[in-house]
């Protein structure tokens, strides 16, 4: 019979060795959150550029896209457009037209609200927006926003680890109702107190197709260059 003392002492080391176990597990876990940087909400301060992003997460968004991507290339600047599954599925020419002049971002799959969402299905999501769009226009994208512009820990770390860097708009002291905005309040919110390096999201709405080329007007006015993410920041 084992001696008493032995016993005891094994049963001892093992439970140390699995509390240690749990211990290193968490600490790594917690490190790829430390590791991943802050979302990116701004460019350099001391250059000339406005960062401009549309989300179109409705398909019929994409209708006032030609318009927009009238202004965008006879002004030849560059903006990024975040399609959703269902945006890009519906709207196969119009993503065509912009990955030929334009840049496109991941937004996800299926405009889930990914900070309420489990580690897995925000991994799922950002996998299928990455290998839809790719599938559809061959192209390998760098930046990623989340649905309704919202993120937390395991976003970021998520996005990190698939190769994306996350991207918010600059924090600004205007807000807008895109379902009930009129242009000349699209106008007003594009342009309120905007600054070099700012990062600005916008939807095609109707009204902001009516009122992008005076957008485009005022950010020229004010000597600033519309340029796409990936340029404002260098990626």
């Amino acid at each position: 019979m084992p001696n008493k003392r032995i016993v005891i002492t094994n049963t001892i080391i093992c439970s140390v060795l699995l509390i240690l176990g749990f211990l290193v597990q968490t600490i790594n876990i917690n490190h790829t959150y430390v590791t991943v940087t802050a979302p990116i909400s701004n460019g350099k301060r001391d250059n000339n550029q406005i960062g401009l992003m549309f989300i179109v997460d409705d398909p019929q968004l994409a209708n006032n896209l030609p318009s927009i991507l009238e202004t965008l290339n006879r002004a030849q600047a560059h903006a990024t457009f975040f399609f959703t599954g269902n945006a890009a599925t519906n709207n196969l020419e119009i993503l065509k037209q912009v990955a030929d002049t334009q840049e496109l971002g991941n937004y996800g799959f299926s405009n889930t609200a990914l900070n309420i969402a489990d580690k897995n299905l925000i991994t799922e999501e950002i996998k299928l927006g990455d290998t839809l769009i790719r599938s559809l226009t061959n192209i390998k994208m760098k930046v990623f926003t989340p649905p309704a512009l919202q993120v937390n820990k395991h976003v970021l770390a998520m996005a990190h680890n698939l190769g994306y860097t996350t991207i918010l708009p600059t924090s600004r002291e205007v807000v807008i109702d895109w379902e009930n905005a009129n242009s000349n309040i699209v106008l007003s919110y594009a342009t309120y107190k905007i600054q070099a390096g700012d990062i600005i999201a916008l939807k095609p709405t109707t009204a902001t197709a009516k009122c992008f080329s005076q957008v485009a007007a005022a950010y020229s006015t004010n000597g600033f260059k519309i340029t796409s993410l990936e340029r404002l920041l260098q990626l």
